[in-house]
């Protein structure tokens, strides 16, 4: 049971019309953006929460049990400080949404109500709507590690400590062309191994799509120029003249972290854990029982 603070209970308990909803949106990037249905500005906290009497709240659906409970949010892209073009980058993906109750009267009274993260966030015109999964989706995520052959590390961070802003692993070019939403051609690319550059990331550095990051597929020389197929399709177009920059990427074998990278001894799997085939492998028919078969 959530417990208020004495004199909001009392307000509560008395009927008070001066209680208003907030919420406060926080972004992987740390961008925060507050609103609240009242008709004024509040500064709750350190944070203004800005007047959006067009957002809306749709009830928290959620049961008794460890399932991930379900929110809505919705309003007008303008007033809430939500713009399209960061939606189609994907900054808006997997904020934190905070959800309080406010007193305009007393803004420092303000009292939890629910907490989650965007799982989808759709946008239509002028208005957003965000679809957020509350906190107990956390509680149902595979914590810790296993065997495995292939490294479990991420390439570039902290367990892998491979530096891929280093030159010996990035390249950095600029766009000639686009044909689609996953082909673009680049003016000559820098000195690098053109298949490394398979499962690495192409970053957009400059111009309207800025940020945005999508995995390569494959790069290939074609005239003099390089020509980009991206496994994922961009949201938001790059222009002509736009600079990209080009990582390397990494298919997780041991071969691979060694030979390119020269990191063989961070290699976060296990390269000679036996396969199937060797655990389930019963006594030889020679006899043989024991050394290697």
């Amino acid at each position: 049971m959530r417990s208020l603070p004495p004199s909001l209970e009392a307000k509560w308990r008395a009927g008070a019309t001066s209680l208003a909803r907030g919420w406060r949106l926080v972004r992987q990037d740390g961008v925060v953006v507050a609103a609240t249905e009242h008709d004024r500005d509040l500064e709750v906290g350190g944070t203004l929460f800005k007047a959006a009497l067009s957002v809306f709240e749709s009830p928290v659906e959620a049961e008794l049990s460890l399932s991930p409970g379900h929110a809505a949010l919705s309003g007008a892209l303008s007033l809430a400080g939500v713009d399209a073009d960061d939606i189609k980058l994907g900054l808006w993906d997997q904020a934190r949404v905070e959800a309080y109750l406010l007193d305009w009267q007393e803004p420092n009274l303000s009292v939890p109500l629910w907490s989650g993260f965007v799982q989808t966030i759709v946008y239509h015109g002028s208005r957003f709507e965000l679809n957020i999964q509350t906190l107990e989706h956390a509680m149902n995520q595979l914590v810790g590690r296993i065997y495995a052959r292939n490294c479990d590390a991420r390439l570039g961070d902290g367990r892998c400590g491979v530096d891929l802003k280093a030159k010996t692993y990035s390249s950095s070019a600029t766009i000639r062309s686009v044909s689609s939403d996953r082909v673009l051609t680049l003016t000559s690319v820098q000195t690098v191994d053109l298949t490394a550059l398979r499962a690495g990331m192409l970053r957009v550095t400059s111009g309207r799509a800025m940020g945005l990051a999508r995995p390569i597929l494959q790069a290939e020389q074609i005239s003099g120029h390089v020509a980009i197929r991206l496994a994922q399709p961009m949201p938001l177009l790059p222009g002509v003249g736009d600079l990209v920059t080009l990582s390397f990427g990494c298919d997780k074998r041991y071969e691979t972290c060694r030979n390119r990278f020269g990191n063989g001894l961070n290699f976060r799997g296990v390269p000679t854990l036996p396969g199937e085939a060797i655990t389930v492998t019963g006594p030889s028919p020679a006899g043989n029982s024991g050394g290697r078969r």
